[in-house]
């Protein structure tokens, strides 16, 4: 059975939509399942930024057991390829259209990271892989390696009552007013559509006792973009990524939370967010 080809089913994630056409009708349920509270209106008049169109491949290849991440490589007149062991797909040069071939969720995902990516890059953002956590309209972003406690925090967090933004990957960007917002993304089961005002970046170590200690941009910074999805395998790309990691540094607090596996890991997130609250007269963000 096939899905409709003006393609209903659109996500929208920090403020940009994507229409996705999918030909099978099992797989665009799956789709919807995934996407949540992330899923844009169905009107035809909704507003869309771009489209990814699933196709299937003349011949199926099993997926691999492990996967590799996604070859990005530049193509002719800006166009750019995205492949892996059993998928395709050629993004336009504007990066609003993607031509993928392949078959299940996993395709289009991708593919969709990759165009998020490149959506906030032209608005001078990013899209990070890290832990967000939002309390009373305002958001701190922690970055770090595999087993820095990005997925432990997430769960203190929302056992102490707080919305954890996406505890794999953030998106952030300026606003046009000043300062910068971050959201969720659905990339985890207990994600959140939310958005908020972005006002500190950190890394992340363990300790007996949890506590918060300033930290240099230099020393996030390398972290930081370690964690960053590059949209763009160019010189240009690069040093558009660097660029922005640099100027969202320089514009909130950047630190080091040092945390221990219990509830006060939390608390002192909390009392931060709240004193950057209070700092700021009570205002919204």
């Amino acid at each position: 059975m096939s899905g409709p080809r003006d393609a209903a089913l659109r996500v929208t994630l920090a403020g940009w939509t994507v229409a996705l056409d999918v030909e099978e009708a099992a797989l665009a349920a799956t789709l919807r399942r995934v996407f949540g509270a992330f899923l844009a209106s169905e009107a035809g008049d909704a507003p869309v930024d771009a489209r990814i169109v699933l196709r299937a491949p003349s011949i199926s290849r099993p997926p691999p057991a492990v996967r590799e991440l996604p070859r990005l490589e530049a193509g002719a007149s800006g166009t750019l390829r995205v492949e892996g062991e059993d998928y395709a797909a050629v993004l336009s040069e504007g990066r609003t259209h993607a031509h993928v071939t392949g078959d299940g969720r996993f395709p289009v995902e991708t593919v969709l990271k990759v165009m998020l990516a490149s959506a906030l890059a032209r608005r001078g953002g990013l899209l990070i892989h890290g832990v967000g956590l939002e309390w009373g309209g305002r958001a701190a972003l922690f970055v770090g390696p595999s087993g820095a406690g990005k997925s432990t925090l997430g769960g203190l967090w929302r056992d102490a009552g707080g919305t954890v933004l996406a505890d794999e990957l953030v998106a952030v960007w300026p606003e046009e007013g000043g300062g910068w917002r971050a959201a969720g993304t659905p990339w985890n089961v207990l994600s959140s559509a939310t958005e908020s005002a972005l006002v500190a970046v950190g890394t992340l170590a363990w300790d007996a006792a949890s506590r918060w200690e300033a930290q240099g941009a230099g020393a996030v910074a390398r972290v930081l973009l370690l964690n960053a999805l590059l949209p763009e395998p160019t010189v240009a790309g690069r040093g558009a990524l660097v660029a922005s990691a640099g100027r969202v540094l320089s514009s909130v607090e950047t630190a080091r939370l040092v945390f221990s596996r219990d509830a006060s890991a939390a608390a002192v997130v909390r009392t931060r967010l709240e004193a950057d609250s209070r700092e700021s007269g009570g205002k919204g963000p």
